[in-house]
């Protein structure tokens, strides 16, 4: 499957189902559990986890005039809204719209928050919008972009669709291990904890981007040397024993690698608390929540290479 079909895709958390059915049709035999996440279970003592969701928008009230309110779903910097377009999406049906703001020429406020602007869809009331599909509750994702920018790619959402296709990539290269893609990962690492008893005697690697790159969080590694084996985030440390065996074996394979930490936390908090062991591998990714984060290739294919040893070392 190719990244960029991944990321055209629109999922906002809890409601992945576009992204969901991609998967399933690129690795065929996968199980949806209850809560939506995708699991395709391999006899082998390893299990790699990506998510499926991305931040986004999710449309509260439509105006009398039509426009929508909305809020936030996951980690959205106000800054990046006004000026952006977005997609209200549901089943049948793609919205185009805007966030619009008022031109500087009419600006009496200096700093414009989530709370006073709105999605404008080209509606003149609430009955057309209505009539185009668009109520309370449905998503909004940013606008879709993929672009390859010298040595990296720019698109939407690559947080985690970059993750979620090193799996798909993984498994097209014979490596056994249970897979799972996951829901609800930016809005309390949910998928996963309803998950994670069913993955006992297993040992976890989950796959997400992470943000790059700040030295006081980050330490010093840099896009285009490997993954990074992320010992640390605001969910705690995963200096244990498989982390070390994940950088031995990487160094023994001669496979970049690069040991760091993270703002945030990923899905390997869930399994870790519920008694599963756990660590994240972060693929580095500049303008981490936003509509151009970027990847380095060599990170993606590194990444691969990573999971394939590690299914064969470990499995």
């Amino acid at each position: 499957m190719e990244l960029e079909a991944l990321t055209k895709a629109l999922g906002v958390s809890g409601f992945e189902d576009e992204v969901r059915q991609r998967i399933l049709s690129a690795v065929g035999g996968g199980e949806v559990d209850e809560f939506g996440n995708v699991v395709l279970r391999g006899r082998s003592k390893l299990a790699f986890v990506a998510h499926m969701d991305e931040v986004g928008l999710l449309v509260t009230s439509i105006e009398e005039d039509g426009r929508l309110k909305f809020r936030k779903v996951g980690g959205v910097d106000d800054r990046i809204l006004p000026g952006s377009s977005v997609v209200i999406y549901g089943d049948g049906f793609r919205v185009e719209g805007v966030i619009g703001v008022a031109p500087p020429h009419f600006q009496q406020q200096q700093q414009v928050t989530w709370q006073d602007l709105y999605i404008d869809i080209g509606a003149a009331s609430r009955e057309e919008a209505e009539a185009m599909g668009v109520g309370p509750m449905t998503p909004a994702a940013f606008s879709r972009r993929y672009a390859e920018v010298g040595k990296f790619i720019s698109a939407t959402a690559l947080d985690d669709r970059a993750g979620c296709w090193a799996l798909v990539e993984t498994y097209k290269r014979g490596a056994a291990a249970t897979y799972v893609w996951t829901v609800q990962e930016e809005v309390g690492l949910l998928g996963a904890r309803a998950l994670a008893r069913s993955l006992e005697g297993k040992s976890v690697i989950v796959v997400d981007t992470m943000a790059c790159c700040h030295p006081n969080y980050t330490g010093n590694v840099k896009p285009g040397r490997g993954p990074v084996l992320r010992l640390f985030d605001n969910y705690g440390a995963y200096n244990n024993k498989l982390a070390r065996r994940v950088l031995e074996i990487a160094k023994k394979r001669g496979i970049p690698i690069q040991i760091g930490g993270g703002g945030g936390g990923t899905d390997a908090a869930a399994f870790f608390m519920a008694g599963v062991p756990a660590v994240a591998i972060g693929i580095l990714t500049k303008y981490s929540h936003s509509p151009v984060e970027m990847v380095h290739r060599d990170d993606l294919r590194h990444t691969v290479e990573l999971l394939t040893a590690l299914a064969e070392e470990l499995g």
